[in-house]
């Protein structure tokens, strides 16, 4: 018996170490019998405290601690919360626990019963546990009742002799038991998970949006671009058709007039056309950039030179016109004669038919070689209009086009550098994570190899405990 309470005391200090608890330091002799409904709490108690043991009925909240606590149950009680919060409870207010099946005269199948019931209560058998009939005891056959089984060991647990040791080391085997469960039960899960879905989630979203918004970029430049070139399509021929009208009933002296209105119309159409571009290209550039940066606030534009014209078309007197004199004269003359030949008939006009000829001829030929270098002087005009127009078009569209792809240029690079800031910071942020990734692992395997640790320790000290707990009855 020395021996064994030397060992008890050992182990008991381990325990102690292990789990950081200290034992009780109370020393209780008293036994407490409980139990849910009409399983016979009071009979039993009746029985052991007529052999002379220190029993009385468990009462919630007692002030002191029992050395022995007896759970009654009757094979015919299911088992249920109220059961097992029981057992917590009188493990949590005695150092021994048993489990006591009472009433099993009543019951031929009591021990089938019996072991379903342990099974609820005591799933690792690790309580004591006895059969008896109170009724079999209160009626004189004490033997067959199992109350003497049970009293020797009630008499056993409340020996003086290493009866604090002895409590001591089955409060410390309750203690390993849930030290034991509450290591295995710890979650060896990864640690960084919550790291590692965040450093997705990081990385997931470096370049998220980049590719659709430089390709809407490039979309919208292009349907700017088909949109303002139709634009200038459209008021291009429209100003070329009204300068043919106006050129075909041009004056003589309405070229400079006619040259300053086209000027104007085309300067007016250039104006139109840049605010129209400019208006899209901040539209476009406010869609690219949403949820990026602000858009930065653009300068005052400079001031577009004006539309520059072809020089006006020379008249030029070269062959052509002198022919266009003789045959006007040639005409003129034929004309003249034909007026004067019915004069020619009349003997007292006769000497005027010749200079009257020669005037009507003059004035005839003078006649229409103005009116044929009108003609000239007209569509010449309407072609030097006609070729001002075309080159005004194709001046805006180029400056339309020049104006797209520098925007383009621009807003793809604002878009790049901003995207290159965001792959910076997440590359500091993914280095971050990794070491906080890093770090976790590495504190929970040395939690985990600790665990272990005490783990196993528990498991054999639990062994002993075993050993001299079943040495000792």
């Amino acid at each position: 018996m020395t021996a064994d309470v030397q060992h008890m005391r050992e182990v008991i200090a381990q325990v102690t170490a292990l789990t950081g608890q200290p034992p009780a330091g109370s020393d209780p002799v008293d036994v407490v019998v409980a139990g849910i409904g009409r399983v016979g709490v009071t009979a039993v108690a009746s029985v052991l405290g007529a052999a002379g043991l220190p029993v009385s009925e468990w009462e919630p909240g007692a002030a002191g601690r029992a050395a022995v606590a007896l759970l009654i149950v009757e094979p015919s009680s299911g088992i249920g919360s109220g059961e097992l919060e029981l057992v917590q409870r009188l493990q949590a207010d005695a150092a021994v626990v048993a489990l006591v099946c009472n009433k099993i005269d009543a019951f031929w199948d009591w021990p089938t019963l019996l072991k379903v019931n342990r099974g609820l209560l005591d799933p690792d058998c690790r309580l004591p546990i006895f059969a008896v009939s109170a009724a079999a005891a209160l009626a004189g056959h004490r033997e067959e009742s199992g109350f003497g089984a049970l009293a020797e060991w009630l008499g056993e647990q409340l020996d003086p002799i290493a009866r604090p040791e002895r409590l001591a080391t089955v409060a410390a085997e309750r203690d390993l038991g849930a030290l034991i469960d509450n290591l295995a039960a710890r979650d060896r899960a990864d640690p960084a998970t919550p790291l590692l879905a965040e450093r997705a989630a990081v990385n997931a979203a470096r370049d998220r949006g980049r590719p659709d918004r430089l390709a809407a970029l490039r979309g919208g430049a292009g349907q700017i671009r088909s949109g303002v070139l139709a634009g200038v399509a459209g008021a291009a021929r429209d100003i070329a058709a009204d300068a043919a009208g106006k050129a075909a009933e041009l004056p003589r002296s309405g070229i400079e007039e006619f040259a300053d209105g086209l000027a104007g119309g085309l300067d007016r159409l250039r104006d139109r056309i840049r605010r129209r571009t400019a208006d899209e290209i901040g539209a476009l550039e406010a869609r690219t950039l949403l949820g990026l940066e602000d858009p930065e606030p653009a300068g005052p534009p400079a001031p577009p030179p004006d539309v520059a014209l072809p020089p006006l078309p020379t008249q030029r007197r070269g062959a052509e016109d002198a022919l266009l004199v003789v045959f006007g004269a040639s005409a003129g003359l034929g004309l003249g004669r034909l007026i004067v030949t019915p004069m020619s008939a009349v003997d007292t006009l006769q000497w005027i038919s010749m200079p009257l000829t020669l005037v009507l001829g003059v004035v005839i030929a003078t006649c229409l070689v103005r009116v044929r270098r009108l003609s000239a002087l007209r569509t010449s005009v309407g072609s030097w209009a006609q070729a001002a127009v075309a080159d005004a078009r194709i001046g805006l569209e180029q400056e339309v086009s020049r104006q797209l792809l520098t925007a383009e240029s621009v807003i793809g690079g604002r878009v790049t550098r901003h995207y290159e800031r965001r792959a910076h910071l997440t590359a500091d942020r993914i280095a971050e994570l990794d070491r906080q990734i890093r770090e976790r692992r590495r504190s929970a395997t040395l939690a985990r190899d600790h665990d272990n640790t005490r783990l196993a320790a528990a498991i054999e000290l639990r062994e002993r405990i075993d050993q001299i707990l079943t040495r000792l009855g």
